[in-house]
């Protein structure tokens, strides 16, 4: 029979913030928070760029033709968190070049070219960052 856990907080008994799971093979572990996102932030960018949806992101900034910057709601840890995203490029076509330009504890500006190199909005993008909140 199927058990069914219902809890409004979970704390590690060792460290309160750290949880370990079980892995896929049921031979090693991994750390729970370790594997979540930070940060991830859906975006339209047809026009005034506008975030569609999101987690721990207070306010997106138009820095440019494609130059954004991402305000973080509670900050990171510090500047060495992992960052990916990807999206569609106003002029049509997939090819997109894209990633961090300046990375703080507060925030995330992020750019984007064309493959001919020239900067270039993107038409839906997606953003997320892995790493360690303060």
């Amino acid at each position: 029979m199927a058990s069914i856990l219902k809890v409004d907080t979970i704390t590690g008994v060792a460290t309160a913030g750290s949880i370990s799971v079980t892995g896929e093979g049921n031979s090693t572990t991994t750390n729970l928070q370790q594997g979540l996102a930070k940060m991830w932030a859906g975006t339209d960018g047809s026009g005034t760029p506008a975030i569609q949806d999101s987690f721990n992101n207070a306010s997106i900034t138009d820095n440019g033709t494609g130059d954004y910057s991402f305000t973080f709601t509670n900050n990171m840890g510090n500047d060495d968190y992992s960052s990916l995203s990807g999206g569609e490029r106003s002029n049509g076509g997939q090819a997109n070049i894209s990633g961090h330009t300046d990375k703080t504890t507060s925030i995330h500006r992020h750019g984007s070219k064309n493959d001919g190199g020239t900067a270039n909005d993107m038409l839906e993008a997606s953003y997320l960052v892995h790493g360690d909140i303060a």
